[in-house]
């Protein structure tokens, strides 16, 4: 009876995971979808509707009608805290680098706390007979479930950020080197993004699409500014709008920019080198030392208790 509870179960669960999470996270903030469509054809509404999944059809537009359900039906009373947060959301997003609409990822989060709670319920409920803790079972792994996703969202704004900075001083090079040829700014950021890959590359191509847009170029680096931690990649974005303010060559900024993140680095590894004797300190006193002890002491001791029972003899 037990093994047909937890067979059930199990297929229970793996039926609501497909349902709750077949599509969703694929869907694409409206910036993104904009600048994707750029130089592509529309399909037509009766071809798409026709070549439409059944979840596209049916699923889809209950789902978004629930995650917009506060922005459309409450526009005249929603709160400036509301506003507040749903901001500093999709700022996080853009942060970490994950192109999702903020009610994506709001139906994401309360989808895996939903799904969470019941699966560690049911594992709770199922292990009542085995052990008196079954309500810890519960009560932990809910609490897991409820706080996973903004946990894999900060662990992914720290890694997202981190890339971006260390992938910074090349890109300056290689941009710098572009503008000594002969190209734009605009045509340099484009060059760039053909040679190379990563997530400072990403976003330098969204500021680029975001020219083409229409944007101010100013106004698109200042975005992207905001959407970053980086103290290096704010500086450069400064000197770059000042640049263009003043009229001063980029040319000059990028150069400038370059040799003073390279030689940041590079005190930065000195800085951590230096660290390096005062961490091992820790572990050569707890795991060193005393091998080294054991070694050196150990046949003097051994030695000490033979004369020892020796003249006892």
């Amino acid at each position: 009876m037990v093994a047909f509870l937890v067979i059930a179960y199990s297929l229970l669960v793996l039926i609501l995971c497909i349902a709750v999470f077949g599509k969703k996270g694929k869907e694409e903030d409206n910036n993104l979808k904009r600048m994707k469509s750029i130089g592509k054809e529309v399909v037509t509404a009766e071809y798409k509707n026709i070549e439409s999944s059944f979840y596209d059809r049916n699923i889809k537009p209950f789902v978004t009608k629930l995650s917009n359900l506060d922005s459309q039906g409450n526009k005249q009373t929603k709160s400036a805290r509301k506003r507040q947060e749903t901001e500093k959301l999709a700022l996080q997003l853009r942060k970490a680098g994950i192109h999702m609409s903020t009610g994506s990822f709001t139906y994401l989060k309360t989808a895996v706390a939903i799904v969470g709670i019941i699966v560690f319920a049911g594992i709770g409920i199922l292990l009542m007979n085995v052990t008196n803790y079954f309500w810890l079972i519960i009560i932990v792994g809910s609490m897991l479930s409820v706080l996973a996703p903004t946990f894999v969202l900060n662990s992914k704004i720290k890694s997202h950020q981190q890339a971006i900075r260390s992938q910074l001083p090349d890109t300056l090079d290689l941009l710098s080197v572009c503008m000594e040829a002969g190209l734009s700014f605009d045509a340099s950021l484009l060059k760039v993004s053909e040679r190379m890959e990563g997530p400072l590359i990403d976003e330098l191509v969204t500021v680029f699409k975001q020219i083409q847009l229409g944007k101010s170029r100013n106004d698109a680096l200042k975005g992207l500014s905001d959407s970053t931690d980086v103290d290096e990649l704010k500086t450069f974005v400064s000197a770059v709008i000042q640049a263009n303010t003043l009229g001063i060559p980029i040319t000059n900024v990028l150069s400038a920019q370059s040799e003073q993140l390279r030689v940041a680095k590079r005190e930065e590894i000195r800085e951590k080198a230096a660290k390096v004797p005062t961490k091992m300190t820790i572990p050569t006193v707890l795991l060193i030392l005393p091998a080294i002890i054991c070694i050196i002491m150990g046949p003097v001791i051994i030695q000490v208790m033979d004369n020892f029972k020796g003249g006892l003899g």
